[in-house]
């Protein structure tokens, strides 16, 4: 067996800590088995309230709020105030703490599916903060669509910051320039070698990117490998799918919110990546540059 060459108190204390707390799923099923529980023990983490007023701000028929507030109340969960209100106790209050960002996970894993292995697998954002994040698919698969909606959001956008090996396609990359152009924006590029060497050595993206550096975009090339496709409009951050394959312009499905927090991390995932990067200037994309000749990169 297993534990046969191990003493044995060490070899109860490995059983232990790998048995599920049956106590604790108790606890779990019991809250989950219910939104009205959760949404009243959530109400009273939010401070002292009365029956009546707790009923109408959950939904919640009296009948049931009554059995529910009373079962709270037997595990310590919720208590009544010397002024014949109701509330959460501390323990309460620290469930629901952890409870409310599990939830919340559990939403953005629904609602993301197979795009969250898009997002970086050391994410050092809590994934609640995507419970109202979207995949934007275009009604009729029709790649045009994203381009536009990319298009739309740099046309307002006072602050844009890329972390990517995806060539922008080039009515992204004008809007971009234009935007930049008239001072009403920012720009911030960090960019794979691979990238700026495909970008430089592809006529009609060497101009554009002449062009973009001109109206004062900062461009950084990274060397090695990136963790994600990021790209932050003003207040919208949008995620890519990375593949591998020839680099060309990228038309691909994004994930997109506009969660404060998860906005904070990437543009400071982008500042992370951009010290470790080398700047890169206009002479880059001079029309007497060499051509580098790249085959392939990620597209």
């Amino acid at each position: 067996m297993y534990f046969d060459n191990v003493p044995h108190e060490l070899s109860g204390m490995a059983r232990e800590s790998d048995a599920v707390p049956a106590d604790a799923l108790e606890d779990v099923a019991y809250l989950s088995r219910s939104a009205n529980r959760v949404r009243i023990l959530d109400a009273l983490t939010r401070g002292p309230t009365t029956r009546r007023a707790l009923a109408e701000g959950t939904g919640t028929s009296r009948t049931t709020l009554d059995r529910i507030v009373n079962e709270l109340e037997e595990r310590g969960w919720a208590e009544r105030t010397a002024d014949g209100d109701y509330v959460a106790t501390t323990t309460g209050d620290r469930l629901m703490a952890e409870v409310r960002p599990f939830l919340e996970s559990v939403q953005a894993l629904r609602r993301l599916g197979d795009a969250v292995t898009w997002l970086p697998d050391d994410l050092s954002v809590g994934l609640h903060h995507f419970s109202d994040a979207a995949v934007r698919r275009p009604e009729g698969d029709d790649p045009i669509e994203t381009v536009d909606y990319f298009v739309e959001l740099a046309r307002e956008a006072d602050e844009i910051r890329v972390l990517t090996h995806l060539a922008a396609p080039m009515p992204l990359a004008q809007a971009m320039r234009d935007r930049l152009a008239a001072g009403e924006s920012t720009a911030r590029y960090v960019l794979t070698g691979d990238l700026v060497d495909y970008l430089a050595d592809t006529e009609e993206h060497r101009t554009i990117w002449q062009d973009l550096l001109g109206a004062g975009a900062r461009l950084y090339r990274y060397g090695d490998h990136i963790p994600c496709n990021l790209y932050v409009f003003g207040e919208t951050v949008l995620v890519k799918k990375s593949r591998p394959g020839p680099i060309h312009d990228s038309y691909g499905v994004p994930i997109v919110t506009q969660d404060e927090a998860v906005r904070s991390w990437a543009t400071d995932l982008v500042e992370q990546y951009r010290a470790g990067a080398t700047r890169v200037g206009a002479e880059r994309f001079a029309d007497d540059q060499p051509v580098s000749r790249v085959e392939s990169g990620d597209g």
